[in-house]
């Protein structure tokens, strides 16, 4: 009788997102989630590798939470994204 020896391979990867600005971080109440959060750019997440066609899609399916502001720029509550 033949033995079979197998080896069992576990792979555990983690993201990381490093976003580099200059400036303070901007800070608003975000309404979804009911709380005071660090907000970022649209444009800032997209230089992150991600399109902004697929930030919209993840704020439509309330994966993210997107924030407009007075002057009009659309931005991303990080109490999100972080999620």
């Amino acid at each position: 009788m033949r033995t079979i020896k197998r080896t069992e391979i576990t792979v555990e990867t983690r993201q990381a997102i490093i976003i580099r600005r200059h400036g303070a971080l901007i800070e608003s109440w975000c309404a979804r989630c009911n709380a005071l959060a660090g907000l970022i750019r649209l444009e800032e997440v997209a230089l992150a590798g991600v399109s902004i066609q697929t930030i919209c899609r993840h704020a439509a399916a309330d994966r993210l939470h997107l924030v407009e502001l007075a002057e009009g720029l659309n931005y991303i509550c990080l109490n999100s994204l972080l999620k």
